[in-house]
């Protein structure tokens, strides 16, 4: 079931194209025009502008090298992660909880004041949900345990949240050399936690909705969503439009 909803392109996932298509012009922008620093992204300051700090969601690195390494991971999981939550749950679900997820992110960002960048975060509420479509799918009568995707996502799953956080901690020791372990390990994964553990919550929240729409597949083998999931394609050209206002803007 988990592999035949993979391959079945007749569910859209246009809302997380338009999420890719974001942060990769905005990162990759900022590394042709490293000006645009100052309008995307945190810019190594932490009192940013709040316009500005809407951005910091879209904006990866602190240097050329991690700003593509750090794309070029989340493109990666968000294709993995983040299109196949969209497919399940619907493209509104989808287009709801990341934004409330990046609003999370930025609130707690500004809270701790700290200088966390990029969609990582949001790959984490996206983690935090497939965590409960493999838990219910084994529930379905469906062999899904013994598919290729399934081993994919657990395997997806166990490097984000118990991999990761090591790579994190040592990552924020490399860029803050005055900081220690325990402040190194707290900062590096804040972030990442709070996300996984909000898209855990939603995933909880829609169990039911996720319930339903793995069975329909495993009766029907197609998945069918609303209107509003169709509306959420052009909804989601916020994200864009918001990013070149900030361009024309220019925010101090």
């Amino acid at each position: 079931m988990l592999d035949a909803i993979r391959g079945d392109l007749k569910i859209k996932t246009y809302v997380s194209y338009v999420l890719a298509f974001c942060i990769s012009v905005i990162s990759i922008v900022c590394i042709i025009i490293p000006q645009l620093n100052a309008l995307y992204g945190l810019d190594g300051n932490i009192a940013v502008n709040y316009l500005i700090r809407l951005t910091i969601p879209f904006q990866h690195g602190f240097d050329d090298v991690s700003a593509i390494i750090h794309l070029i991971v989340n493109l990666i999981l968000l294709w993995f992660l983040g299109t196949y939550s969209e497919k399940i749950i619907g493209s509104f679900r989808f287009l709801i909880i990341s934004v409330l997820s990046c609003l999370l992110f930025v609130i707690l960002q500004r809270l701790i004041l700290s200088l966390g960048q990029g969609f990582s975060p949001i790959i984490m509420t996206y983690a935090g949900i497939l965590l409960v479509v493999i838990t219910q799918s084994k529930y379905i009568k469906t062999r899904s345990i013994f598919e290729d995707y399934y081993r994919t996502i657990v395997s997806i799953e166990i490097i984000l949240w118990f991999v990761l956080p090591i790579i994190m901690t040592f990552i924020t020791l490399y860029y803050d050399s005055n900081s220690n372990l325990l402040s190194s390990i707290f900062l590096g994964n804040i972030y990442h936690i709070m996300g996984g553990l909000f898209g855990l919550l939603c995933g909880l929240v829609i169990k039911s909705h996720i319930n339903k729409k793995l069975a329909q597949y495993t009766r029907k083998k197609y998945i069918t969503h609303s209107k509003l999931d169709e509306l959420a394609f052009y909804i989601s050209f916020v994200f864009p439009l918001y990013l070149i206002f900030v361009f024309f803007y220019h925010p101090a």
